[in-house]
């Protein structure tokens, strides 16, 4: 068989042929630039986004002495943002010496407190209950404070730990042990 007997077509068939292929790559390429595009914006405005929920809960700080051996602890509780935050609840835990985290339950004088206004502090005394364990030493202890800011969502703010962390509607325990267990 002799290649001059093969018909390649014309000069301009081949010119749009290599043309057409170009077009669909061209198209194809813009339409996964923008798809990239599109992900890099979502991300951003998530983001920002998720910035903006924790702005009020930024603002609240906690700081804890604790008493005696272990079972008490104070906690001064200010909101320097300008809404108040509310069902302000203490917590206390610690890791037990087998390595787990133990949130006790807590006597009545650690309920919640209904409102904390803009601009206050509050101290409040978290005790662990009658007949629960106790921590292994007084220095194991650690606080942390549960609310709720102004726009509903609930947050949880510990003394050491740079930003709230979101609870996520969980009242057992399970956000505390979730921000304090590495994933």
């Amino acid at each position: 068989m002799r290649l001059a007997a093969v018909d390649w077509g014309s000069v301009p068939d081949w010119i749009a042929g290599i043309g057409s292929v170009f077009a669909t790559l061209l198209a194809v390429s813009g339409l996964l630039y923008e798809m990239h595009k599109r992900r890099l914006t979502e991300a951003r405005a998530a983001a920002e986004r998720r910035a903006a929920e924790a702005n009020q809960a930024r603002l609240v700080s906690v700081q804890a002495r604790v008493r005696g051996d272990g079972h008490r602890a104070e906690l001064i509780l200010r909101n320097d943002s300008a809404a108040p935050i509310r069902t302000v609840t203490p917590v206390l835990y610690w890791a037990d010496t087998d390595g787990t985290w133990r949130i006790p339950r807590l006597s009545s004088n650690g309920s919640p407190q209904a409102v904390l206004g803009p601009h206050e502090s509050a101290t409040s005394f978290a005790e662990v209950a009658f007949g629960e364990p106790g921590p292994p030493e007084p220095a194991a202890v650690r606080t942390a404070v549960a609310f709720t800011d102004a726009t509903g969502r609930r947050w949880l703010c510990l003394p050491d730990a740079g930003s709230p962390i979101p609870v996520l509607d969980r009242s057992d325990g399970g956000a505390l042990r979730s921000a304090l267990d590495p994933a």
